[in-house]
């Protein structure tokens, strides 16, 4: 059996991707999620393999129950993706703070009390988010990377900048290290939450022979999910000598080419999907040089081929 990876968070979208891609690979994923939803695992794993998932039930905002979870598991790294996304934190920001911010303080903590008590340093890979960025009129160059300023327009973005912050003062004061990862419209089966999971969902309903508005218009940056995948278990596997935050990038692309793009796919998709309203408040111009010359070699696929 190769790495000992905890998975936070890991029912949701971007866990069950990782998950398959850590039993692919040969490495040990332990899940921990506020309950056992295994509706997303289904779609790319057998019954024996979500069986013999170690899964454990726990709240992240819950300081006793992590630092319990964590010293009971001792994992080589932890992926941390448990959060609330835009729309929530929108509706109840308390529980977004809670959730997302408290959520990965706890994180830390548990780390932490792990390396007092003698435990070789966990490696700690975390969701961050293009969130931290402001609309595209916020920003004069061509592309917007790890050293972009941070001008976030939504709770959830602001809690993602006090996460990244966090996770320096952790490396500064405890030498925990760290990295934090910056991905925008994450794309694939399963994506159905958060304000950038429309033009999944869009071709979800063209599958279904259904009409589906997309919310938005103008450009964002779309990534399919087994590109972030390897970027997450890439990094959880190496050495980590500081907190480093990489922004992810992805093809940049207007909504109506992306829905021509699906039409090529599934010839008809022109007539049931349709965009409207205002583009997304973050930058659509994401740049990931830094992380893919930090981790050469990782998995690219244009989006015409994720697409298929």
């Amino acid at each position: 059996m190769g790495q000992k990876i905890l998975i936070t968070g890991g029912c949701g979208f971007f866990g069950t991707w990782l998950i398959r891609r850590l039993l692919d690979d040969g490495d040990q994923p332990i899940v921990m999620d506020i309950v056992k939803n295994t509706k997303r695992w289904e779609m790319i794993m057998s019954p024996l393999e979500i069986e013999a998932i170690p899964f454990h039930i726990a709240k992240i905002d819950d300081t006793e129950a992590m630092l319990a979870l964590i010293a009971l598991v001792k994992p080589d790294a932890i992926i941390h993706l448990a959060a609330l996304q835009v729309p929530t934190c929108r509706e109840n920001p308390l529980a977004g703070a809670k959730v997302n911010v408290i959520g990965t303080l706890n994180i830390f903590e548990a780390v932490k009390a792990l390396r007092s008590n003698g435990h070789p340093l966990t490696r700690i890979v975390y969701a961050s988010s293009a969130a931290v960025f402001g609309p595209d009129a916020e920003y004069a160059e061509t592309f917007v990377g790890d050293e972009g300023a941070l001008k976030p327009t939504t709770h959830y973005g602001a809690f993602k900048v006090c996460n990244e912050s966090s996770a320096k003062a952790y490396w500064i004061a405890n030498q925990i290290p760290s990295i934090g990862l910056r991905p925008l419209t994450v794309y694939g089966p399963g994506r159905d939450t958060g304000m950038t999971s429309f033009p999944t969902r869009a071709v979800a309903a063209v599958i279904k022979g259904q009409k589906f508005d997309i919310p938005f218009t103008g450009k964002t940056a779309y990534i399919h999910m087994r590109e972030v995948a390897d970027m997450f278990i890439t990094a959880a596997r190496r050495p980590m000598t500081n907190s480093l935050v990489y922004t992810v990038g992805g093809d940049i692309v207007d909504t109506q080419d992306f829905i021509a793009e699906v039409e090529k796919q599934l010839p008809g998709a022109n007539k049931l999907i349709t965009c409207s309203g205002a583009p997304l408040p973050i930058v659509s111009r994401v740049d990931d040089a830094t992380l893919r010359k930090a981790y050469p070699g990782l998995l690219r696929l244009p989006l015409a081929q994720g697409l298929r």
